[in-house]
């Protein structure tokens, strides 16, 4: 078993991983191989660049889900699924589990998906292509999650987008705005013109009833550091919280009614506070000081699925550890509990979407790396090795893959990793220092 778990890894997607990131693997869990073939196409009017773009996204999707795992290409296999040849036994024999091929007709792009566990054959939807990579990328996303959900019955990540910031020197300061990106890095689009320093932008999540294209970001725009809140649509943000002292750190419960974050309103701390919120009107009432300690600071407040607790990093005790806190209504302190003990140094902590666990950034001989702290075995596993001090790192919604940024010198990219698979993929590039990335949830523009 664990032969056939290496062989696959290594035929998996090798050129495109960051070589100098890696993860500690806790799972022996198997990547389901899949071959992908060449999109087919009768339309003229599309290039032979062009599909292959199309072929390469939906690759990275299907390579990179946390499930399966795309194989070569070959000739053999190529012409048996021209002739739309499902077999069982032949795809078996060639060790896959999952056959795909797509076909483009008068713009319309079918994919159809053969299971050799099941001798199943599904057609999905014909999806009509504009011929814009830009705007069928986000088709080919929704095609790959149709995908996931039929393989697994689970929603995938691949229609989902990142928040982060990016800094830039322009002229003798710096700057520094609000971006988002589709999961893979592309399409990368600035959403804030504030000509200030914006930084860590936080998602509201998204509901039945209200849009989901708000999100939370600080901004340096009054001088001191505040937490505005912003849309899409939107390229300049409204001030959330009247208080006095900066603000950092904002982090929003998933049931959209309650913000935290750290204040130094005190003048000699930074003290965690919860607000009252509803993603209509904004703040409710005055914001509540959960919790201070004398000479200390207090940061990165997450909450957690519940939003009966956050955790968040103190250095009450000395260096700086991770902190769990119940949430309370009333203006008392509550009695924080330490959970991190193996580092010196805990940051910027993230707690997973299904309650289990929470992703951090310790100093790990000298090098910040991404940790785990596991809920059932209430253990602290290191996740990554390698150059670069990794942080802030930001879970997806399916509690599997997460997103964070390294920082070698005076350049910073963001990076994405899932549990299964024990290689790290840059998914950002070009000018400017990308950090504090965040997941959100899937965006229409």
């Amino acid at each position: 078993m664990r032969f056939r778990f290496l062989f696959y890894l290594l035929l998996c997607f090798q050129s495109l991983f960051a070589e100098e990131i890696r993860v500690y693997l806790s799972t022996t869990s198997l990547l389901q191989p899949l071959y992908l073939s060449k999109i087919q196409c009768s339309d003229e009017s599309l290039s032979e660049s062009y599909l292959a773009q199309l072929y390469s996204v939906l690759k990275f999707d299907l390579n990179y889900n946390g499930k399966t795992c795309v194989l070569a290409t070959q000739p053999d296999r190529e012409e048996v699924l021209r002739n739309h040849s499902f077999q069982q036994t032949l795809w078996k024999n060639w060790g896959v589990t999952y056959a795909i091929c797509g076909q483009i007709h008068n713009q319309r792009l079918t994919l159809t998906c053969f299971s050799t566990h099941t001798g199943a054959v599904h057609h999905f939807p014909a999806a009509v292509l504009s011929g814009s990579l830009s705007k069928d990328r986000k088709i080919l996303h929704r095609l790959s999650d149709a995908v996931f959900k039929t393989l697994f019955g689970i929603e995938g990540v691949a229609s989902t987008q990142l928040l982060y910031s990016v800094k830039e020197r322009k002229g003798d300061r710096f700057i520094s705005e609000i971006w988002c990106c589709d999961w893979d890095g592309a399409n990368p689009r600035r959403l804030t013109y504030e000509n200030n320093y914006s930084i860590t932008p936080v998602s509201i999540p998204p509901s039945d009833q209200y849009a989901n294209d708000k999100f939370l970001y600080v901004s340096y725009k009054m001088g001191q550091s505040k937490i505005f809140i912003s849309s899409m649509s939107q390229k300049q943000g409204k001030r959330l919280i009247d208080l006095k002292g900066n603000q950092l750190l904002p982090a929003i419960s998933r049931k959209r009614d309650k913000i935290a974050f750290v204040c130094d309103i005190s003048a000699e701390r930074a003290d965690l506070f919860v607000q009252q919120f509803h993603p209509q009107s904004g703040a409710i009432g005055k914001p509540i000081q959960l919790f201070s300690y004398p000479k200390s600071t207090q940061a990165s407040p997450t909450f957690s699925p519940d939003g009966s607790k956050i955790a968040f990093v103190s250095d009450k005790d000395g260096s700086p550890r991770i902190y769990l806190i119940a949430v309370s209504h009333q203006e008392k302190k509550g009695s924080p509990l330490l959970i991190t003990k193996k580092n010196g140094e805990n940051s910027c902590p993230s707690w997973s979407p299904d309650g289990k666990k929470i992703a951090y950034s310790a100093k790990t001989k000298g090098i910040r790396q991404i940790w785990i702290y596991d809920f059932d075995t209430q253990e602290e596993r290191q996740l990554t090795e390698g150059g670069g001090n990794k942080e802030n790192p930001s879970w997806a919604p399916d509690s599997c893959h997460l997103v964070f940024n390294s920082t070698d010198g005076h350049t910073s990219e963001l990076y994405l990793v899932n549990l299964s698979q024990p290689d790290v993929i840059k998914i950002s590039s070009g000018p400017g220092v990308k950090h504090y990335p965040s997941w959100a949830s899937s965006w229409e523009k």
